[in-house]
């Protein structure tokens, strides 16, 4: 069971009771927020610095509408702990409404425009800094789209008090306006950062990875909400880097978010590797999200990756991570689980997401929905896959508990597979050792071959889908009941 709030997520996985805690990120209410008289106001061709520098928490800083400033602003640790609210000049009407996603289309006239004229960050924090809010704000490149736009925090930090906190970035449009793109969106290395309703687009570099959005070097938590996201190499990245204090990104929330590559980028020459990835982290939700577009490029086109990689030492680690209600469309392969490198990979549960489209013929690589060695506790449960490949590739330890139930997935040419052991059960006992692979639609394969119970289909018309844009069952399909305690098998689409 799983909510968010204040969540308690029970986790039952044979062998294993696992209960833990994704504990919900509380961030003050900004748009309550009682201001004070106090406005700041910058017209074009002052001076927005030394309104930071003067700023008092409570006050706001309006900066004109549509007006352009240069510079690497610094956000100062201040007294007191209220917010400072940075805001365009434009009133409310003309911007989008509270929980509106921006849209630069309509939106940008009225946006005052930040940039870098140098290759530092646009924006960046001084140790401690904490309280301030961007709302209807553009920010612009660095000079040749190195470094991050927006830099929340060094990871060089040597106590926690000099972490930055509190800062919200509400209804802003962050892109890349240099030729050579831009090496990353935002890096959010701050506890308690809220990142919503806003547009990152454009972030791609040839020669080294991309992110619209990384953290490595703070704990969190941190809430990426209802934003349009794009970038080349990982559009959301948690960990991958050191940090002094050795922290784990934790109790962090990705909800209602469109992560996309632009097929046009495919034939441009930049480094395109996955959609979203965690290399370090605990207590992470990804639930009802859209992710499109990943193909082969810098690695084999995988878009999903939870893959330990001890960048920060023995403290890194992949526990507790909830993937739900996603739909992952346009992919050369589906998903890598590995948990061989730090304090390795535990608790991982993927369920009723929707992975379509993942097709090696179309986007290059191998077409697989599930590439894992090394993790403990790791459960599929309610997925549709339409895949070209195999279901799974395993190779190096086992995975222990692991449990496939109630998915809807293509057999293809060898099903469940695994290094230097035949197809079906032989790779099942060896690299699934005790699995609990039940109640699936396994389309294309030999009774029998993942054990039973579970339906072995020749052909995805058995299934009884609604149509095939989001796969559902339609109410006469006989899978309806057919799942565990007589629930339903596949995706159920809940509202993007």
């Amino acid at each position: 069971m799983f909510k968010i709030g204040a969540v308690t997520a029970a986790v039952v996985i044979p062998g294993i009771a696992a209960l833990f805690y994704f504990a919900a990120p509380h961030f003050p209410d900004f748009s309550s927020q009682v201001v004070s008289s106090d406005r700041i106001v910058v017209r074009a061709g002052q001076d927005l610095q030394k309104a930071l520098d003067s700023a008092k928490p409570g006050d706001t800083i309006l900066v004109q509408a549509g007006a352009s400033f240069k510079g690497n602003f610094k956000l100062r640790k201040k007294r007191g702990t209220g917010v400072i609210t940075i805001r365009s000049s434009a009133s409310d009407d003309q911007l989008p409404k509270e929980g509106e996603r921006i849209d630069p289309t309509v939106y940008a006239p009225v946006l005052p425009k930040l940039s870098s004229p140098n290759s530092e960050a646009v924006v960046s924090t001084e140790a401690g800094a904490h309280g301030f809010r961007f709302v209807g704000v553009e920010f612009q490149s660095t000079k040749g789209g190195f470094s991050n736009i927006i830099q929340i925090g060094t990871s060089e930090e040597e106590t926690v008090a000099d972490i930055p906190t509190d800062i919200e970035f509400d209804r802003v449009y962050i892109h890349a306006t240099d030729p050579a793109g831009q090496r990353r969106g935002i890096a959010a290395n701050g506890r308690r950062i809220l990142i919503r309703n806003s547009h990152i687009s454009g972030i791609r570099r040839k020669g080294e990875e991309s992110q619209a959005i990384a953290m490595w070097g703070a704990d969190g938590p941190v809430e990426i909400r209802n934003n349009y996201l794009e970038a080349a190499a990982e559009n959301i990245l948690f960990g991958g880097a050191s940090s002094t204090l050795k922290l784990v990104p934790t109790s962090c929330v990705v909800e209602g978010n469109t992560l996309n590559k632009p097929v046009s980028w495919r034939n441009e020459g930049w480094v395109v590797k996955n959609i979203f990835e965690i290399k370090n982290g605990k207590n992470i939700v990804v639930r009802n999200n859209v992710m499109t577009n990943n193909w082969v490029m810098g690695q084999e086109g995988t878009a999903i990756l939870f893959t330990v990689r001890e960048d920060n030492g023995p403290a890194t680690i992949i526990e507790d991570i909830l993937f739900e209600n996603n739909v992952v469309r346009g992919t050369s392969s589906a998903v890598n689980v590995w948990g061989g490198e730090g304090g390795g990979g535990r608790n991982l549960t993927i369920r009723n997401n929707l992975f379509a489209d993942v097709d090696h013929k179309k986007w290059g690589g191998r077409g697989f929905f599930l590439k894992a060695s090394e993790w403990d506790g790791l459960k599929i449960e309610n997925n549709t896959i339409i895949n070209s490949g195999n279901v799974a590739i395993a190779y190096g330890k086992p995975i222990q508990n692991f449990v496939f139930a109630n998915n809807i997935v293509f057999y293809n040419d060898y099903g469940i597979s695994g290094d230097d052991t035949s197809p079906g059960q032989e790779a099942i006992s060896v690299y699934f050792p005790g699995a609990r692979i039940v109640h699936n639609a396994i389309i294309g394969a030999r009774q029998g071959v993942a054990g039973n119970p579970n339906y072995y289909l020749s052909s995805s018309s058995q299934i009884g889908f609604a149509d095939q844009k989001d796969f559902r069952l339609s109410p006469s399909s006989p899978y309806r009941s057919k799942g565990t305690n007589g629930r339903g098998i596949g995706y159920q689409p809940t509202q993007q």
